[in-house]
């Protein structure tokens, strides 16, 4: 049984695991993440880490749905609005911006690729002059684990 997504065309359980694979995270990292989403918002119900692992991987494989509850931690694991939850592709894509000295880096996740940009690279830079810019555009899936030490 698949879960309709609210926009878009993906399922829900789709989504939801393709949200939570684009941030390299795991389900248990996951997991961590809404356990204290709801212990933030007030919850003192909220289940432990092992439970909402196996939560997590029934609503990925769409067996069952999810509660107003859990999408509202789901949004603040996130860091989305409410309104993009399900969204697809059509969801903000998560993002990094950066800046100092004259310098923005700025670094998001779309599906497929990541994109970095950096401008303010010229020190002297005039009107006239068109704003320099440089965009790293990587096409390769993100990696699934980071193994390995950092």
């Amino acid at each position: 049984m698949t879960i309709p997504a609210v926009t878009g065309e993906l399922p829900l359980n789709v989504w939801l695991r393709r949200q939570r694979e684009t941030r390299s995270w795991t389900k248990r990292d996951t997991a961590r993440r809404l356990v204290q989403a709801g212990k933030d918002a007030g919850d003192t119900a909220v289940p432990g880490v092992d439970d909402m692992c196996r939560y997590i991987h029934r609503w990925e494989r769409g067996e069952n749905g999810l509660t107003e509850r859990y999408r509202m931690y789901y949004c603040t694991a996130f860091g989305i609005p409410a309104a993009a939850f399900g969204g697809g592709d059509d969801a903000p894509a998560p993002s990094t911006e950066a800046g100092g000295h004259g310098l923005s880096v700025s670094v998001q996740y779309a599906p497929g690729r990541l994109v970095i940009e950096i401008s303010g690279l010229g020190s002297e830079e005039t009107e006239a002059e068109p704003e320099r810019r440089l965009s790293l555009v990587a096409a390769q899936d993100p990696p699934r684990s980071y193994g390995g030490r950092a």
